[in-house]
């Protein structure tokens, strides 16, 4: 499913990062579910997506085609809700 020519344009050097970034992603999440199957968390998938794009390091234009008009602009709200709740704590 994610085998695309994308993946396939990196050199080995990036491929390796690209594959210990996303190894790092999913350990994280291993990490929030406290261990349990990965299978069985419920999660935000707009979310998810848009930190996969970040792991990519992603351009705007990139990221504003992977994720489309409609999920940055909500991403970007939450992101933006997140940082200002932080701020005020």
């Amino acid at each position: 499913m994610f085998q695309t020519n994308l993946v396939n344009d990196y050199s080995l050097r990036d491929r390796t990062k690209l594959v210990m970034d996303l190894a790092q992603f999913r350990k994280e999440w291993q990490e929030a579910c406290g261990g349990g199957s990965l299978l069985k968390v419920e999660a935000p998938v707009g979310l998810i997506l848009s930190d996969i794009a970040e792991k990519l390091n992603f351009t705007e234009q990139e990221r504003h085609i992977f994720l489309g008009g409609r999920l940055c602009n909500e991403v970007d709200c939450v992101n933006e809700t997140s940082v200002s709740v932080r701020k005020s704590n």
